[in-house]
């Protein structure tokens, strides 16, 4: 899988975790002192977020992280 590809789908998985806890993007990007548009980024799987912006958004959203998509290319 590409690095393209994780993007696309962590984002997928996280936009469907925000979706269940009824939260806008805007909410969870102040909750974990992002930028709206970086937040987006992320959903979109234009950006793949660092290891510390993706443990920030798993806590917002009350996610475990072992069950997002492979990360391995993700780096901080």
């Amino acid at each position: 899988m590409s690095q393209r590809q994780r993007a696309i789908a962590l984002g997928a998985a996280i936009r469907a975790a925000r979706e269940k806890t009824g939260l806008t993007q805007e909410e969870v990007a102040h909750q974990i002192e992002l930028h709206p548009m970086t937040y987006g980024g992320i959903e979109r799987g234009r950006l793949l977020p660092s290891i510390s912006t993706l443990t920030r958004i798993c806590i917002a959203l009350k996610l475990d992280p072992d069950t997002l998509p492979d990360l391995r290319d993700v780096r901080d």
